[in-house]
């Protein structure tokens, strides 16, 4: 598996307790940990006790949004290079556009079911094997 290390930033409860059961769906042996704040979350980012492999961050949070989030992120050189997922409720215009600013970062919109969102996350986390 390419991605064992994962940061969910997400302020909605609900969101990440679905997020949490998809992502043990997939593989028990994940190991994920949660935000709820963006401002908190870069402040942990800044001298991570543990890297993450992958960050999922909800666009739409308080403090900041996911396009200054990411513009924080990316002036951080412990974390620079980690690819981000913008996960959203609205997958179009200004996520979109925040995606496109930044390497390394995709879009996905915010499934609330379990077995679409394990689905979706089987896709990023498991991506096919080469034959």
């Amino acid at each position: 598996m390419k991605y064992r290390n994962i940061l969910l930033v997400d302020d909605d409860a609900d969101d990440a307790e679905i997020f949490g059961m998809a992502l043990h769906a997939i593989d028990l042996k994940i190991k994920y940990s949660i935000q709820n704040n963006a401002l908190d979350a870069l402040k942990m980012l800044q001298s991570p006790k543990k890297t993450p492999d992958i960050i999922f961050l909800d666009y739409h949070m308080p403090y900041l949004d996911g396009s200054e989030f990411l513009k924080l992120l990316r002036k951080i050189k412990a974390v620079e290079k980690i690819p981000v997922v913008l996960y959203s409720g609205h997958s179009g215009g200004l996520v979109k556009e925040a995606a496109a600013k930044f390497e390394k970062v995709q879009v996905l919109k915010k499934q609330h079911s379990l077995k679409d969102l394990t689905a979706l996350l089987q896709r990023i986390l498991l991506p096919a094997q080469a034959s």
